[in-house]
């Protein structure tokens, strides 16, 4: 139900992230360190401010556990993936679903991310495949 924020050089805790109503399962920091991203079985994803803990978004629309979570490379967006084998991207400013993947895994969807440059995105799923998809309008480009 809490993610906490630790600094690697001194092992200190630095910060307690609560607000989640069920475990935590993943977490990502944006590319500029000032937000992290944490996935829950909640069903939801949310944001925080990483300096003081601050809960700034709520990302919802999933209809089962959140088991993945990840920054785009210029930040601006989030990307999610569920038991309800779909994959949600989210405006990380306003929290805004823009994108559902969904329809091609077959089984839960357990991890995903952006590409470097932030074309595309992969999702991996306990249906045994990798997929690749245009972040513009969802494309499967290729399994």
């Amino acid at each position: 139900r809490t993610a906490k924020i630790w600094d690697t050089l001194t092992g200190r805790l630095l910060l307690t992230l609560r607000g989640h109503t069920n475990w935590v399962r993943a977490c990502a920091f944006s590319p500029d360190g000032t937000r992290v991203v944490t996935a829950s079985f909640d069903e939801t994803a949310r944001v925080w401010n990483a300096e003081n803990g601050t809960l700034l978004l709520v990302l919802e629309g999933h209809t089962s556990y959140v088991l993945g979570c990840a920054f785009s490379p210029d930040g601006k967006r989030i990307i999610t993936a569920s038991v309800d084998e779909k994959a949600r991207v989210f405006s990380a400013e306003t929290g805004e679903c823009q994108l559902i993947i969904e329809g091609e895994h077959t089984d839960m969807v357990i991890c995903c991310c952006f590409s470097h440059d932030g074309k595309y995105i992969l999702t991996s799923s306990l249906d045994k495949t990798t997929r690749l998809w245009n972040v513009t309008d969802g494309t499967l480009i290729k399994t």
